[in-house]
């Protein structure tokens, strides 16, 4: 399993960009993502759900790939609340043919898992309990309890610490990087509206040259080559000279 935090996906179209709480890609091509969300509106959570899973099939499915490679794709919205109102501990998003209800197994899987849910019975249950802990007596799987008392209190405080440290530092290169791109782009951009600006200045000017040119050749007051092609007159004796 490769696991990365804060993982940045570059929208190759140069739309918009996601960041991944999450990462993973497990074995038997299988692409997990986490987001942790407090967000608790379906309106604004559904087009999110969408277009990070259209961005995991967009990273998997690199340049040269078939249709055939593509990964299982599983997207977890971690939410503050219950997100459907149903008391559920997860709500499992899936595809279906509307005129028959039957489930349609696809490679995108999107769940939700309610941060409210308060009943422990069951092993999701207790994690979503032990989530919402701050206290490590409090926290009911063991698994979890000793993990972060060793973390907390124990000899991993200072291997987490440095791999806290490795992680934060990882993010800011990212986005380092990431800024030091969209600043060259700024920078092209400007450069190449600077070019086609003197290109088009170039160009004005030499039409209204040939203009003041056709208009002397036909004996126009210079007076009136000038309102039209706004050369002073200076200019004007200057051009006449070369006819």
């Amino acid at each position: 399993m490769d696991a990365k935090v804060e993982y940045r996906v570059i929208n190759s179209l140069q739309g918009h960009d996601s960041v991944f709480d999450l990462y993973s890609s497990l074995y038997g091509n299988k692409i997990l993502i986490l987001e942790m969300q407090r967000e608790s509106r379906i309106v604004a959570l559904f087009p999110r759900m969408e277009f990070y899973a259209a961005m995991a099939f967009v990273e998997a499915l690199k340049k040269g790939k078939g249709y055939d490679t593509m990964p299982d794709v599983t997207v977890i919205f971690y939410t503050e609340n219950d997100l459907f109102g149903k008391g559920l501990p997860k709500y499992t998003l899936a595809r279906c043919i509307l005129e028959t209800e039957e489930v349609v197994d696809t490679h995108l899987k999107i769940v939700c898992i309610n941060g409210a849910y308060e009943d422990t019975n069951s092993e999701l249950g207790k994690l979503i309990h032990d989530f919402r802990q701050s206290d490590v007596d409090q926290i009911l799987l063991a698994p979890i309890q000793s993990k972060i008392s060793r973390i907390k209190f124990g000899k991993e405080k200072d291997k987490m610490q440095i791999f806290s440290d490795s992680v934060w530092q990882e993010v800011l290169d990212r986005r380092h990087d990431q800024m030091m791109a969209e600043v060259r782009a700024e920078v092209r951009n400007e450069v190449r509206d600077e070019v086609k600006d003197e290109v088009k200045n170039k160009v004005e000017d030499e039409l209204k040259k040939e203009m003041a040119l056709k208009m002397l050749k036909n004996k126009i007051p210079l007076s009136q080559i000038a309102a039209c092609t706004e050369f002073s007159l200076e200019e004007i004796e200057e051009l006449k000279k070369n006819l």
